[in-house]
């Protein structure tokens, strides 16, 4: 638990938290919920898939980095929009400038952001919702990645690019994912998700 929360936290959460607030809650409590403008939205629990996909993704992204410029690879960490009212988002994997291990990373940090989705919780929110927020707040590459309909593979991953303030679909991969930046990575799907 974070220092200076009390034992009976979740009693004294407000229907809007500020930064400070967040700031108060558990960690582990804070792994497992996104805020949108002030408001606690809870995260689904995801799938093994789900998550081997995100490390596989993370590892090829992290084996593609270029020496200029320092860039990291994190999956599910903050990705802070705003501060007033407070909007974070956890992306599946983030691609980010270097930072200090206790820096907070602002979404003007990121240089690509990928989010898995979940058929049955996640489409609306991660084909609309983060899309248009990820847009706003600038990042450049954004990638969905959709499973298929039977949950044991992937069936397309769309990469978009950010241009006057809107994400435009470049690319629709199909079998496998290959950019050449911000990061390079040119992996088969099967590489991502093979048990």
């Amino acid at each position: 638990m974070t220092s200076g929360a009390p034992s009976d936290w979740y009693r004294w959460i407000p229907a809007q938290i500020t930064a400070r607030d967040y700031e108060l809650l558990p960690e582990d409590f804070c792994r497992t919920i996104e805020v949108v403008d002030g408001h606690i939205v809870k995260c689904e629990s995801t799938s093994r898939l789900h998550d081997r996909v995100a490390r596989r993704v993370a590892t090829q992204l992290e084996a593609g980095r270029k020496p200029e410029p320092c860039l990291m690879v994190e999956t599910d960490v903050d990705v802070r929009i705003s501060d007033v009212p407070l909007s974070l988002r956890r992306p599946d994997v983030t691609v980010y400038r270097c930072l200090d291990d206790d820096a907070k990373l602002y979404a003007g940090d990121a240089v690509l952001v990928v989010e898995i989705v979940s058929p049955d919780s996640s489409f609306h929110t991660d084909t609309v919702e983060k899309k248009a927020a990820y847009a706003a707040a600038g990042i450049p590459v954004y990638l969905i990645v959709f499973p298929t309909e039977a949950g044991d593979g992937i069936e397309l991953i769309e990469e978009y690019r950010l241009s006057e303030g809107r994400y435009h679909l470049v690319c629709l991969h199909t079998r496998r994912l290959t950019l050449d930046s911000p990061v390079a990575i040119d992996a088969m799907f099967s590489e991502l998700t093979s048990g």
